[in-house]
Formats: C-alpha cells, sequence, structure tokens
C-alpha cells in the first residue's frame, strides 16, 4: 500500500471493514493512554518482554546489531541488553499512546530540560537552527514535549497503515506549528529561512543515493550527507538533541555543535555518527538497535548482514 499523507483526508475514509481492527487496536491505545505513568512503565516492560519472546526477526537484528557495535561483548552480556532494550520498547509503545491521545502538561513534572540558553543563543542569530538525534524508545513522548521549549518542525515518514497515519499526522499538527515530510526540502528552507527549528532523526539508513559511507561505531555506514549540506546553504547552527527516560521521568538536553559543517560530506556524516554513538553509550538499552543499521554495504552487491 502506497504510503500518502491523510491530512486531507476526512476519517470516514477509512471507517471500512478492511480498517476495523485497525481502529480497535487504536481504541486499545487510547485506553491504555489514561493509565497512571507508573502502571505504564510496568505494562511497557511485560509488553517488551513478550515481544521479546515472539519478536524472532526484530530479535535477530537487535542481536546482529550488537555483534556489530560491541564485538567485545560476552554472549550473556548481549543477550541481557537485547531483553532490556525490548522492554525499554515496550515502554515506548506505550509512551507513544499518551503522546498521542494525553494533553502534554500531564507529565511536565516529569520534565527535565536543559538547554534553554542554548535555544536563545541560536536563536537569536537569526537563521533557525537544525535539531539532529538519534532514535530512541522514547522518541515519540518526548518529542511531543519540546514544542514547549523551541518551535521545533520535525521531519517524519510516512507509515504503511492509513488509520496509525490518520492519528499520527493529527496529534502531531496539534502539537508542533508544522511538520514536514522527509522529502519536501523546499519546506525545510522556508522554516529555517522563518527562524525556527527543523528536527532531524540522523541515524537510519536511508539507502545508498541518499547517503555517504562513515564509521559507526568502527563499521562503515550509510549516513545521511545532507544535514552539512543544509548547514553550509544555510547558514544554519545545529543543534544536538540528547533524549531519554530517567528514573522517574525523563530528561530533554540540547548542545550546540562546534566547527559543524566543513566542507566534505563522509567528514560531516563522520562527526553526525560519533554524536550519535555518544548519546548512545549512557542509555545503550534505549536505542533502536531492532533497526537495520548496516543494511546497506559500501560495496553493493554485498550481502546485508542480517541475511541468515
Amino acid at each position: 500500500m502506497a504510503k500518502q499523507s491523510t491530512l486531507n483526508k476526512s476519517i470516514f475514509k477509512f471507517m471500512g471493514p478492511k480498517h476495523w481492527l485497525s481502529w480497535f487496536a487504536m481504541g486499545i491505545a487510547y485506553v491504555l493512554s489514561f493509565l497512571p505513568w507508573s502502571l505504564q512503565q510496568v505494562l511497557g516492560k511485560y509488553l517488551g518482554r513478550t515481544l521479546h519472546a515472539i519478536a524472532k526477526r526484530r530479535r535477530h537484528i537487535c542481536d546482529v546489531n550488537l555483534k556489530i557495535c560491541y564485538p567485545e561483548m560476552s554472549d550473556t552480556e548481549r543477550k541481557n541488553l537485547t531483553k532490556a532494550h525490548f522492554e525499554s520498547m515496550g515502554k515506548g509503545t506505550i509512551e507513544t499512546f499518551s503522546s498521542w491521545f494525553q494533553s502534554q502538561k500531564k507529565f511536565q513534572s516529569r520534565i527535565t530540560f536543559e538547554g534553554q540558553d542554548i535555544v536563545d543563543k541560536v536563536l537569536a542569530k537569526g537563521r533557525g537552527c537544525i535539531l539532529i538525534s538519534g532514535h530512541f524508545s522514547s522518541l515519540d513522548f518526548c518529542g511531543s514535549q519540546m514544542p514547549r521549549f523551541i518551535d521545533a518542525h520535525p521531519i517524519y515518514k510516512l507509515q504503511t497503515n492509513p488509520v496509525m497515519n490518520w492519528v499520527m499526522e493529527r496529534q502531531r499538527k496539534a502539537i508542533f506549528s508544522k511538520t514536514i515530510e522527509r522529502t519536501n526540502m523546499r519546506e525545510v528552507l522556508k522554516s529555517l529561512k522563518q527562524n525556527k527549528a527543523v528536527w532531524y532523526a540522523v541515524d537510519q539508513d536511508y539507502g545508498r543515493k541518499n547517503s555517504v559511507f562513515a564509521p559507526f561505531y568502527g563499521h562503515q555506514c550509510a549516513t545521511i550527507a545532507h544535514i552539512g549540506r543544509i548547514a553550509n546553504m544555510t547558514n544554519a547552527p545545529v543543534v544536538l538533541y540528547d533524549y531519554g527516560r530517567t528514573k522517574n521521568g525523563y530528561l530533554l538536553k540540547l548542545t550546540e555543535v562546534e566547527n559543524y559543517p566543513s566542507q566534505d560530506d563522509v567528514e560531516n556524516a563522520t562527526r553526525i555518527n560519533e554524536l550519535m554513538e555518544k548519546v548512545i553509550e549512557p542509555k545503550k538499552e534505549q536505542y533502536y538497535w531492532t533497526h537495520r543499521r548496516f543494511k546497506t554495504q559500501p560495496i553493493h552487491g554485498d550481502p546485508s548482514p542480517y541475511d541468515k
């Protein structure tokens, strides 16, 4: 099924029988979003354990990624980290429901934000800024909190399921002053010209066409090249957005990336990957290890490490 925006489409377009199961799932998600935070965390943990038991393919991808990135890790350590990762992803699933269906103010007492001085500094330059982050399990939840501190315009990827798209796109429209589909470069440049923050998650494999190869945990990895290109084109400051789950809530932190970009795409991509490694290490279990980060190989035609 083609991935299409649902923003201009009525809900009635998605009320046919083929969508009933998706709406049922959205109904469960809505109910779960009302649970107390502590209970959501427990429920998410056990949801993650269930996924760990049944999601054989995702478990395999996680295991391959950990072997590539942490070759010194023992089998026991890797298995424990994999289990912790799935528990974290389970929690993230329940948190996503809260970000979709609950007011962001409901959780503000659990949010610690560091970087208001960075916001003021970079936007005072009048060129907007480029926020860069990785994919962690609390992505949707922490992302929904960001507009409280900075007017961020997130870059997003459409989902295959149209019902999920319908809910997701409207939720984000209600929270963010603007969202940008990832292929719409014109809107990216417009937002920066309006002195807004454009938010990219920069750590996924978007294929050979849109990437250069740069080291990630010591292995050549397809890394998007246009962060440095946009920064060079617009002179917009680049800001690292680090976020994650803590014992009693969430920490959101902004840090300006100094001496970036250079004129070399590979050098810029290498810097991006180094920053991602830095924010992954303190909270390894929260990172998206179930994404096929190394699927595009430097030599065209070489098999993916995830092929069995």
